[in-house]
């Protein structure tokens, strides 16, 4: 799989804004740049399949990593996950991540999600090797595999990055600093 110095072949679409989840709100909210618009970092089947944007055959395997920054008012958990899907609905996205929260006491953290991923250009199939979430020390892992990934890039395909709080407070932010594809 690659590693953590791989060239970045594609980034998140839009500057996201802060994700505040005020009052009593904790439900999963994927991170948007405007409370409708989702931050997306596309996938690109085209430059995964090798040989100049064959449009058949070939696997290419790639990494996709997310981070960012999280700050709560009081002992609070606060979870992030990874999805494949361009929408701003969480449910209408696939997990690829488990949900796992960690607590984030009082103060700035950081969180960060990697997903090992083989995109296999026959079949048009995406398969997850490993999902990690880590907050302060959690970590998870997760396996899943996406179909009917095309390969033409004329639908927008791509992944999305969800977040929530274990407890709603005006205070609560989360941010999103970083979103990338790496070969």
């Amino acid at each position: 799989m690659p590693g953590s110095s791989g060239a970045a072949i594609s980034r998140m679409n839009v500057k996201p804004r802060e994700l505040n989840q005020g009052g009593t709100s904790t439900t999963e909210t994927v991170f948007t740049s405007d409370g409708t618009i989702p931050v997306v970092c596309p996938l690109p089947p085209l430059q995964l399949t090798g040989d100049a944007g064959a449009t058949t055959g070939g696997a290419s395997a790639f990494r996709v990593r997310a981070y960012g920054r999280v700050t709560t008012a009081g002992a609070y958990t606060f979870a992030a996950r990874l999805y494949y899907g361009t929408s701003a609905t969480v449910a209408s996205n696939t997990a690829l991540s488990l949900a796992q929260s960690a607590s984030v006491s009082t103060i700035s953290s950081n969180w960060l999600i990697e997903a090992d991923c083989v995109y296999d250009g026959s079949s048009g199939r995406l398969i997850v090797n490993n999902a990690r979430t880590a907050i302060h020390t959690t970590t998870c892992q997760a396996g899943a595999s996406v179909t009917g990934i095309t390969s033409n890039n004329l639908t927008q395909q791509g992944f999305v990055v969800s977040a929530t709080f274990g407890t709603g407070n005006a205070a609560n932010a989360a941010y999103l600093d970083g979103f990338e594809i790496l070969l």
